[in-house]
């Protein structure tokens, strides 16, 4: 794995062209630090480093059938109280779908970095995490299935 800095940013390139000696896809990585072992987490889909003495970036991947099955259980609490007009009672217009999956890639980040920083023992400094993505672009271009792949800052106390 070939590492680059570019700004004070790092990037990993997971494959490398020799030949035009450019890396030909780039992933956001945390500057420098001392990665976390995985506790309760898979270690493809995790990863946790320390950036300085109270910072840490975090990296994991929610998977697509966690989200589908969140979002099923979206829909089914947002229908007991849906009341849209032209639509019967308890019904979910099309129009409104991409806004459960939205809020269902929402549900699973969140739920996803606390299990994660309860599993290492960490707590963030007044409950702040600072997801790096924008959480609605990517839930305006998630297709069916897909993983969620997001990045996140925190400080500890």
């Amino acid at each position: 794995m070939l590492s680059l800095a570019t700004n004070g940013t790092a990037y990993h390139a997971g494959a490398f062209n020799l030949a035009r000696r450019r890396p030909s896809a780039l992933c956001a990585s945390p500057p420098a630090g001392e990665t976390l072992p995985p506790i309760v987490t898979d270690p493809s889909t995790t990863s946790i480093v320390k950036t300085g003495d109270t910072t840490y970036w975090l990296s994991h991947s929610c998977t697509g059938p966690e989200i589908l099955n969140t979002k099923k259980q979206v829909i089914k609490e947002s229908a007991k109280n849906a009341n849209f007009p032209g639509f019967r009672k308890g019904q979910i217009p099309p129009w409104a779908m991409p806004k459960m999956s939205t809020f269902a890639i929402q549900e699973c980040i969140t739920s996803s970095l606390n299990e994660l920083l309860k599993g290492h023992d960490l707590e963030a400094k007044d409950g702040k995490v600072e997801v790096v993505e924008d959480v609605q672009e990517i839930g305006k271009n998630w297709k069916e299935g897909d993983d969620v792949h997001f990045t996140a800052e925190f400080e500890i106390e």
